[in-house]
């Protein structure tokens, strides 16, 4: 699962952009639900969608030369990517989607990244 954490200090100034209160956004962190997977478990973002971005991936994957790297700048630009889409799914659901649409790029974006599975982000 696709997942990041940081501290807030609830007193804490809201930063420059930041959601306006009263607002879905600000909601969803106020509630802890932003980034999550919509109920139920489906994904808004097509196999397709994920395809295509993966592909536009690989150049920057293949430049960064160490697993680790690789690994890093996939589950951070993922990440930014499915919250833009509106949810972000399960490394499962990544997985699922992956296998049946682009397997051959799903292939080499793993082994750039050192991993069996999205799972592991």
């Amino acid at each position: 699962m696709l997942a990041l954490t940081a501290c807030a200090d609830g007193d804490a100034p809201e930063p420059p952009g930041a959601a306006a209160p009263g607002t879905p956004a600000a909601a969803d962190a106020a509630s802890g639900a932003a980034g999550s997977a919509p109920a139920g478990g489906s994904t808004p973002v097509s196999a397709n969608e994920l395809c295509a971005y993966l592909d536009g991936q690989l150049p920057t994957l293949r430049g960064i030369g160490s697993e680790t790297g690789a690994m890093a700048n996939l589950t951070v630009n993922l990440y930014s990517w499915y919250e833009k889409q509106g949810a972000v799914p399960t490394g499962r659901q990544i997985d699922d989607q992956t296998r049946q649409e682009c397997p051959a790029t799903r292939t080499e974006v793993l082994e750039l990244a050192g991993m069996e599975s999205f799972e592991r982000l």
